[in-house]
């Protein structure tokens, strides 16, 4: 018997999309592409291979690539076999890398030329039993290509429990404490990808342009599962680059695209932006990050794509997404209702439910929901409760329709003289000015007040501004004790892997700066 779609595991999910689309064209990586059979039999015979190395259910497979056509035939071959999956950032520095190797105990581990030169083979080897070259070959080492010369079987079939079996553990880019693996099983990845699908209007003549990387969830669940789910075409970007993004756009006539903000507003401040033919362009989503709704609204008017809002977290997958109908105010200033199968909730910090309308800490409890971090018991606890709610450290409140709106981080709430300040509001308005590209506003402890308002800006190129006139904006606009009291000006800001503003480093760089 068939299981229904949204209950399939990953390997059966990619499968019954191969016997379908069989002939059509499934990915394109700008060196290769292969039809939906073609993949599937390059991930029949890395799965074949895995198994001749005596890889069985439950163990770990390191991926520390680029986003190549190997990379996505990994994470299926790994699924197929019932392994876990652990796909981490190729740009990693050998601390990182050891961490990671030392916490998940991968059996083998799939590593580009990169790896050797940043790396180095030696921080990989005490750890792993089998290193595997994509792309490259280097003496004791197997390669990929090795590792497929089993002829694909088409009686491998290992039992899996989609909700229960774990498909992948994605590290957390630990901007607090150690990196934690979040342990994501095979039913979040599917159900979620599914879902989103169904309510982004999903079709199979539908072409995804894929910048986001596949060691992220906005990469593998937004990205490449949902792709999977509409048996669309894919074409994937080794980086984001955007230049690289709007010329594949006009070529490969793309029709989704799915990013980070910041990816979306780089391609729009290209000098050559209107020379791109974008007419293919349907849908897409932006996630993982903040966007204002005016810088939705440029989006989605000089883009001409219907661009929906989401909101998710590593540990749930998808939570909510805007609908595709949706009139374009309650599209641009809200992150939309709860997705098919998530539940959520406004709690204050008794854990007591809030009305509507009441900002609190948002709590989810969803089918994506992950297993808990791996071996962190106490962690877990921390943030999972009994009843399989997920505490994200998110302030938020939903609306009378229901709709999430996103208010910021918990620990990035600023309390100055006794007055709540929410870093977003503040950094949605930067944002409006016409002057200013990006902005991270941060509190910083203050004797008197208890914490003051540091804010670091990025203007937009050709730009030009002082701190007078940038506190005197945020002046104009909102309560006094909202104005900063120091502005920085930055030519860029460190980010995470998926595009997120890393705060706790703009923090302690400006803590360095004060005590100097």
């Amino acid at each position: 018997m068939v299981a229904h779609k949204k209950e399939q595991s990953v390997g059966q999910f990619l499968q019954m999309q191969v016997e379908r689309h069989g002939d059509k064209e499934f990915i394109y990586d700008e060196h290769v592409r292969l039809t939906y059979r073609e993949f599937g039999d390059k991930v029949d015979r890395i799965a074949n291979g895995l198994i001749q190395l005596g890889i069985q259910k439950n163990d770990k497979i390191g991926v520390c690539l680029p986003n190549w056509y190997e990379t996505a035939a990994i994470l299926f071959a790994s699924a197929k076999i019932g392994a876990i999956v652990v796909p981490f950032n190729p740009l990693y520095q050998s601390h990182e890398i050891e961490y990671i190797l030392q916490n998940a105990a991968p059996k083998v581990l799939f590593i580009s030329e990169n790896f050797k030169d940043r790396a180095g083979i030696d921080t990989a080897q005490p750890f792993v039993k089998e290193l595997i070259t994509v792309r490259f070959e280097m003496d004791g080492l197997i390669s990929i290509e090795d590792l497929s010369e089993t002829p694909s079987l088409e009686d491998v079939e290992v039992p899996i429990d989609p909700g229960e079996d774990v498909f992948c553990i994605l590290y957390t880019s630990g901007t607090t404490g150690l990196p934690k693996g979040v342990m994501t099983p095979h039913k979040s990845i599917v159900h979620c990808a599914y879902t989103i699908s169904e309510s982004m209007r999903g079709k199979e003549d539908d072409v995804f342009i894929v910048a986001a990387p596949l060691f992220h969830i906005f990469g593998i669940t937004c990205n490449l599962a949902m792709a999977v789910a509409c048996g669309a075409r894919i074409v994937l970007l080794e980086k984001f680059h955007p230049q690289k993004v709007l010329q594949l756009v006009e070529e490969e006539k793309v029709t989704v695209h799915q990013g980070v903000p910041t990816m979306f507003l780089k391609e729009l401040e290209q000098e050559n932006f209107s020379d791109f033919d974008l007419s293919t362009l349907r849908t897409g989503m932006v996630g993982a990050s903040p966007i204002t709704p005016h810088q939705m609204k440029r989006i989605r008017k000089e883009m001409g794509i219907s661009l929906c809002q989401s909101f998710g977290i590593t540990e749930t997958g998808s939570v909510t997404l805007t609908d595709y109908d949706d009139d374009e105010d309650m599209i641009c200033s809200t992150l939309g209702k709860p997705i098919d199968g998530v539940d959520i909730q406004i709690v204050n910090e008794h854990h007591v439910a809030l009305p509507r309308g009441e900002v609190g800490e948002i709590i989810v409890k969803s089918v994506g929901n992950m297993k808990g971090y791996y071996k962190m018991p106490e962690q877990t606890k921390k943030v999972l409760d009994e009843k399989g709610y997920y505490y994200t450290g998110d302030l938020g409140k939903l609306d009378e329709q229901g709709n999430l709106h996103f208010i910021g981080r918990q620990k990035e709430l600023i309390i100055r003289g006794g007055f709540n300040i929410y870093p977003q509001e503040i950094e949605e308005l930067l944002k409006k000015n016409p002057k200013v590209s990006e902005a991270a506003v941060i509190g910083l402890p203050d004797e008197i007040l208890g914490e003051v308002v540091y804010t670091v800006i990025q203007l937009k190129e050709g730009r030009e501004s002082t701190e007078e006139e940038m506190k005197k904006y945020v002046g104009e606009h909102m309560a006094k004790y909202k104005i900063p009291a120091d502005v920085i000006f930055v030519d860029e800001f460190p980010v995470t892997a998926s595009g997120k503003i890393q705060k706790a480093k703009l923090k302690e760089k400006l803590q360095q700066g004060i005590k100097n």
